[in-house]
């Protein structure tokens, strides 16, 4: 049984209806396409947003595993403006070059070494979250008093800031490559 033209024309105005139908459903029912909140926040001026204060923790156990944290993420911060400075500047020197020749290589080589301070970033968020749901079962339990794991997530948040403007910066640079 073949298809006609006039076969197709039936079906497409005996489906009309339904299709329309479809798109005249009121608006307050779906959800809207509107940028959230959260897509809204700066994500860099969180990330140059001070950590939480240490010594507001009533924990000393805490208060030390935070410190010592937050160092390790200010050292990976550190090492990756090193390395940014460096991939930058032979990204640079990489633009408009062809694919494969010594610029370019140079180029790809110094964005992958940025990868070693976001690696470090990564591990260090991944601790603080797991920091953070054993002090939630200590506090759910009673074994400590509550407010600590405040500071935790401050700090997770603010690592996570580091980490998203890091794969900012990473993704630029690899993007003025590519063009």
């Amino acid at each position: 049984m073949k298809d006609t033209p006039a076969k197709l024309a039936r079906s497409f105005v005996l489906a009309w209806p339904m299709l329309l139908a479809g798109c005249l459903q009121p608006m307050a029912e779906l959800p809207s396409l509107e940028r959230r909140e959260v897509e809204l926040r700066d994500r860099a001026a969180e990330a140059k947003a001070p950590p939480p204060p240490i010594e507001s923790i009533a924990d000393p156990a805490l208060a030390r595993d935070l410190t010592a944290m937050l160092a390790r993420a200010d050292k990976a911060e550190a090492d990756f403006a090193v390395a940014r400075s460096a991939a930058q500047q032979a990204a640079g020197a990489a633009r408009g070059k062809e694919v494969g020749s010594e610029s370019w290589s140079v180029a790809q080589t110094r964005i992958s070494a940025l990868d070693a301070p976001r690696r470090e970033l990564a591990q260090i968020l991944g601790d603080l979250e797991e920091l953070y749901v054993a002090r939630l079962q200590k506090e759910a339990a009673g074994e400590v008093k509550p407010g600590g794991s405040d500071q935790i997530e401050q700090a997770r948040q603010h690592v996570l800031a580091l980490l998203e403007s890091q794969d900012q910066v990473i993704g630029s640079l690899k993007a003025s490559l590519a063009s």
